[in-house]
């Protein structure tokens, strides 16, 4: 009876001591502890980092690991590099092994794949017509990228240039062939604000290629050129038109400017196109332009459509 007493008391204190730890106040106290360490950097084992110095003689290249990580060269090259000089060739015994096991075995290759042969092609570049081979069903006709830029960049618009919706755009001209609807969406502001404008009305030439702006602003005498972004060929483009031509003022309109015009003018200007746009167009009204009528609203006739100022449907 002694032994079972004393068992109960054992386990009453032991419940008591685990029941503290599940108390409110312990946990809070807790939290607030276990932040304050993480805000210090005691906790950050998990994201810490080690700088290591590759092991193989002449790299001395210095990479991170976490420290739980036994790697102590930079890539798989230096590892080869360092473990097949110390392991040496394989014994001719080996080699003779490896070869009598895969003898009579067929190629589990052989069959699945067909080998198709390819075309000789002459590039298109006049300056090179060089003969490369190429895939059938591949439609290529320069032999590099360099032959490609030799030609490209002679076009006013190069056929690698990203396009978004390309075409004549009736409202603005019958002629006119606008390669996106940013450069058409520019061309209804200059008309709306009267500023006159010439689409691609000269084409400089930089040496290795060419470069046509995409207009020009006769009363302010300036080049706009629209870009959405610039990668490195338009890059190079533009700080030699700089160099070659610093008589000449040529504005870039990237686009964070021209989501600032957008949104300031594109409600004011009809037939804005808003495709991709982070604008939307249901939600604006264009000037002179009569509202449609709500869904779930009925009109008695078409003169109290007209008296609410809505487009019947």
């Amino acid at each position: 009876m002694r032994v079972a007493s004393a068992s109960l008391a054992l386990s009453s204190i032991l419940k008591m001591s685990y029941d503290f730890y599940q108390s409110k106040g312990y946990r809070e106290r807790q939290s607030v502890l276990t932040k304050e360490n993480w805000r210090k950097g005691l906790f950050n084992f998990l994201y810490k980092r080690q700088k290591r110095v590759c092991a193989r003689k002449g790299c001395d290249r210095i990479f991170e690991v976490i420290p739980s990580n036994p790697k102590i060269y930079c890539s798989k090259s230096c590892a080869t590099k360092v473990n097949n000089i110390k392991r040496g060739p394989w014994p001719e015994e080996i080699k003779f092994k490896i070869a009598k096991a895969l003898k009579g075995r067929k190629n589990p290759h052989k069959g699945t794949k067909k080998k198709v042969p390819r075309l000789e092609t002459i590039c298109a570049n006049p300056r090179c017509r060089k003969v490369f081979l190429r895939e059938r069903w591949v439609n290529r006709k320069f032999c590099s990228n360099k032959c490609v830029m030799e030609v490209a960049g002679g076009r006013p618009t190069s056929p690698k240039a990203s396009r978004g919706k390309a075409g004549i755009r009736k409202d603005i001209s019958k002629t006119i062939y606008f390669y996106s609807r940013w450069e058409a969406n520019i061309v209804r502001l200059f008309n709306y604000s009267g500023i006159e404008w010439i689409y691609q009305p000269r084409t400089f030439d930089l040496g290795s290629q060419n470069y046509t702006p995409d207009f020009y602003l006769p009363e302010y005498n300036i080049y706009i050129e629209v870009k959405n972004f610039l990668w490195k060929y338009s890059k190079i483009r533009d700080r030699k038109f700089r160099k070659l031509y610093p008589d000449t003022s040529l504005f870039l309109l990237l686009k964070k400017d021209y989501l600032k015009l957008e949104n300031k003018y594109s409600y004011l200007i009809k037939n804005w196109e808003y495709k991709n746009s982070p604008f939307k167009a249901d939600n604006r009204t264009v000037i002179g332009q009569v509202p449609k009528r709500p869904k779930g609203t009925d009109c008695v006739n078409a003169a109290s459509c007209r008296k609410a100022g809505w487009k019947s449907r």
